[in-house]
C-alpha cells in the first residue's frame, strides 16, 4: 500500500517513537522508509537535539553552520541504523533550504514520491502551542498524502 513512507525526524526521543511505525508501514508493503531531517535554518533551535553530535569547537561562529550540518548528517546516519534494525529498507535525505521544517517536510514528501508521512508530535498545549504552533498540525493540514502522527509512548500493535 505505501511503497515509500516518509519519516521525518528531529532526532529527539519523541521523533524516535515514530520509527517503528514507519518501518512497519513500509515493510508490510515491501517498501522503503524515506528518512529525512529538515536542517534548521535557525541553528539555535536545533542545538539541543544535536548536542551529542556537535563538538564544543562548534562555538567558533565561522564553523558553526558546517559543524551543525555534519552533526545532522551523523545523527541521520544513526537514525537510519535504528530504522534498519527494525527490518526496513531505508534511504536518507538531509533537506536544506526548505524554509520552515513543516514546509520542507511537505515538499520532500512530494519531491521524493512518498505515499505517506510518519512523524511524532510533541503534544504541546496551551501557551506553547499558541506561540510556537504545531509542526505536525501544519503538515497534516497541507500534505498531499496521509499523515500518521505518533505520540511518545505509542507502540506498534497497541
Amino acid at each position: 500500500m505505501f511503497k515509500r513512507v516518509l519519516l521525518a525526524t528531529d532526532f529527539s526521543d519523541h521523533a524516535r517513537s515514530a520509527y517503528p511505525w514507519a518501518a512497519e508501514m513500509a515493510s508490510k508493503s515491501g517498501g522503503t522508509v524515506v528518512l529525512i531531517h529538515a536542517f534548521e535554518d535557525d541553528l539555535v533551535a536545533a542545538a539541543p537535539a544535536l548536542s551529542g553530535y556537535v563538538q564544543a569547537e562548534a562555538l567558533d561562529l565561522g564553523k558553526y553552520r558546517e559543524e551543525f550540518r555534519r552533526g545532522s548528517e551523523a545523527a541521520l546516519a544513526a537514525a537510519a541504523e535504528e530504522v534498519e534494525a527494525l527490518n526496513s529498507a531505508v534511504e536518507t535525505h538531509l533537506i536544506e533550504g526548505g524554509g520552515r521544517p513543516w514546509q520542507a517536510i511537505v515538499q520532500a514528501a512530494k519531491d521524493l514520491n512518498c505515499g505517506a508521512i510518519v512523524l511524532s508530535t510533541h503534544g504541546r498545549g496551551g501557551l506553547a502551542h499558541i506561540l510556537i504552533g504545531s509542526t505536525a498540525e501544519k503538515i497534516v493540514r497541507t500534505a498531499h498524502c496521509p499523515v500518521l502522527t505518533v505520540h511518545l509512548g505509542d507502540h506498534v500493535g497497541d
